[in-house]
């Protein structure tokens, strides 16, 4: 889509008619067309004016002409043109775009009349000349624009320099990546047909006729995507804490730095005392981690050391009946008689005195009752033997002793710390001295809820796991129990296929902007910040870059006007990779910027962003020596000026008088 017209009448800051803006380009070779204007003299007004011709109601997402929607019309409508009772305002524009290989220019125009008690909305809409009259095929019409072209993918080539640096600035950069891929790309159509979906078998009508097992497989994707959606969540918030961890380090570097020149005798008083708390404080750990575990693990059982060693009697009790029973089940009376017959040559002895002789063996063994407690196993009473013992060899006076010795050392880490804090607080340095305490603080309390996020994110991914597992199981056991043609299984494949479809798409579509968009930025930066590869996370979106040695470079460390480019580039290589015909209008684009990185946007960035662009510029941001550098792929210029005397906008083809300057210089040379 190319715009080619823009023509207002009492919207905003324009009133009265004659407004008429010529916004053709004949190529890529001249591509641009420039607005000259101060702040407040109605350059926001042209691109507002953009989205409401050709959007109407979703414009400001909303979907009818409700009481809502003309009340954000009247308060676009010229305020002089109000007070004076003008019944008329309207917008046209003319768009270009190629239907069946084809080009067509439509003109759409919007016109709004005024009565005592409201406010009326008359849509035209033309081809080539020729008005549109059936109502279905202008229905069909802007259906069509906005699937091919919706609000949300305009939106992200309106390029506002106030908004740009808000993003990179407010750390939503990967949230702002991931919107626009899913635009660019089409993916947020895959997304709403799974939700249209899920919201279909959801109704009343379909719910009421599956089966238990469906309606539990429903309920089981519903749990999968919320955690996985706190999955996601918590991964985007342990990349927010890195990016925050490598900036606070980098200050703590900073600070420390900044001592290391400047400490002299204080940094080194303060090392020393630092080192030994330190040292201290791991004498104490050591310490405390033995008494901690002894009393977690002993103590409780010393305080009924007589139970353990009743159950060890026991035990042993136990052990010897184990051996006696199991000598009488193997060894009998005769056997004890022909032992005797044929070891002690005693031929006449009887089975009483044999019965007599074996008992008494097997008293020997145990005389104690049979009762069985614990029915341990050998391996079970070692345990408990090495237990006890254990407990046997517990000194309390040892760990009264460890408790002393540790009083005595935090008294000491105590007394340390006050020398520190004299120390500091005498030090003409106790303001550097201070941040670099309450840098080391943060990136301590940075670094704890970053491992407290880690040890969430491996539970939660171990549920989506479970959950998973738990919802393909569930899937095989509905569609198995259906036939092809079911509702159920249908929808559900369909749902499978545009997941997997969305993923793959994502993966491959990032491939190609990391390739654009890193040799857009070797275009900009140059060799000032050589940038060779550029990485975007297909789930969480989070943006890295690299030098020429494979070292990362933190974006945090750039400037408010190199995270300006890098956004711009990487947005440009999605619009590029998308293989949209779009316009991209520029708004205080080089606000931000420095010289060099102005003059590399004009050279490298803006010639090879398509067709047709449109920049929004005060006279400060392209200067006379900028419009020398942007003037040969200029294809219109216009200067608007707010007139307060008449309270309207003047305007005229001649970008604050500089383009007449270039025709006589240019007629001067040629002279």
């Amino acid at each position: 889509m190319k715009i080619n017209r823009l023509q207002l009448e009492n919207i905003g800051a324009f009133w009265g008619r004659g407004y008429n803006f010529d916004l053709r380009t004949p190529g890529k070779s001249k591509n641009v067309v420039l607005f000259g204007g101060k702040n407040g003299s109605g350059k926001t007004t042209i691109l507002e004016a953009i989205r409401l011709a050709l959007y109407g109601t979703f414009a400001f997402g909303l979907k009818n002409e409700s009481p809502a929607y003309f009340e954000k019309i009247e308060a676009r409508l010229n305020t002089h043109a109000l007070k004076s009772n003008l019944r008329h305002y309207s917008i046209n524009i003319d768009v270009e775009i190629v239907e069946d290989w084809k080009k067509y220019e439509y003109t759409i125009s919007r016109a709004w009349s005024r009565t005592k008690t409201s406010l009326k909305e008359d849509l035209k809409l033309y081809r080539d000349g020729f008005i549109i009259d059936d109502e279905s095929e202008i229905d069909l019409f802007f259906s069509r624009l906005r699937e091919e072209t919706p609000p949300q993918l305009l939106e992200f080539c309106l390029f506002d320099g106030e908004k740009i640096s808000q993003v990179v600035s407010k750390e939503t950069l990967s949230d702002y990546l991931q919107q626009t891929a899913k635009v660019m790309f089409n993916l947020d159509l895959f997304e709403s047909l799974e939700s249209d979906l899920n919201s279909y078998l959801k109704q009343d009508d379909i719910m009421g006729t599956l089966s238990d097992e469906e309606k539990k497989l429903l309920d089981l994707e519903n749990e999968r995507n919320n955690i996985e959606s706190q999955y996601e969540q918590h991964l985007r918030e342990i990349n927010e804490i890195e990016i925050k961890i490598e900036d606070t380090n980098a200050q703590l570097e900073d600070h420390n730095r900044l001592f290391n020149v400047h400490g002299g005798l204080v940094k080194e008083r303060r090392d020393t005392l630092i080192n030994e708390i330190n040292t201290i404080e791991n004498q104490r750990y050591l310490k405390m981690e033995k008494n901690r575990e002894m009393v977690q693990s002993l103590l409780p059982f010393v305080l009924v050391k007589d139970l353990v060693a009743a159950t060890l009697e026991q035990m042993q009790r136990e052990s010897k009946n184990e051996v006696k029973n199991n000598v009488m089940s193997i060894v009998k009376s005769s056997d004890m008689q022909a032992v005797l017959r044929a070891n002690m040559g005693l031929n006449d002895v009887s089975v009483d005195t044999s019965n007599k002789i074996l008992m008494g063996l097997l008293n020997l063994i145990s005389n104690e009752d049979d009762r069985v407690i614990h029915n341990a196993s050998s391996l079970q009473r070692a345990e408990i033997e090495a237990f006890f013992n254990q407990l046997a060899s517990f000194n309390p006076d040892e760990m009264l002793n460890d408790f002393k010795v540790n009083s005595e050392l935090l008294k000491k880490v105590q007394k340390l710390k006050k020398q520190i804090d004299k120390n500091d607080s005498s030090s003409e340095l106790k303001e550097l001295i201070e941040n670099i305490r309450d840098t080391e603080n943060e990136v301590k309390m940075l670094a704890m809820k970053k491992k407290q996020l880690q040890e969430v994110v491996i539970l939660v991914q171990a549920q989506l796991e479970d959950k998973s597992k738990a919802y393909e199981t569930q899937k095989e056991k509905v569609i198995d129990t259906k036939k092809a043609g079911n509702i159920f299984e249908i929808t559900t494949r369909v749902l499978d296929v545009s997941r997997s479809f969305r993923t793959k798409q994502i993966r491959k579509k990032l491939q190609q902007v990391e390739q654009q968009a890193a040799h857009m930025l070797q275009m900009i930066f140059r060799k000032e910040l050589f940038v060779t590869r550029v990485k975007i996370h297909p789930e969480t979106f989070q943006l890295r870059i690299f030098n020429n040695a494979q070292d990362e470079i933190n974006i945090e460390s750039l400037s408010a006007g190199e995270k300006q480019i890098l956004l711009l580039s990487t947005v440009w290589a999605m619009a590029m990779c998308s293989n949209r015909r779009l316009p991209f209008v520029f708004d205080t684009l080089l606000g931000r910027l420095d010289q060099t990185h102005k003059k590399s946007i004009i050279e490298a960035f803006i010639p090879r962003c398509g067709e047709q662009v449109i920049i929004l510029s005060t006279d400060s941001e392209i200067n006379e020596e900028n419009f020398s550098l942007i003037e040969p792929i200029l294809a219109k210029t216009y200067t608007i000026d707010y007139d307060t005397e008449r309270s309207t906008v003047k305007w005229n083809t001649d970008y604050f008088h500089m383009s007449m300057k270039q025709e006589e210089l240019s007629h001067e040379l040629q002279t």
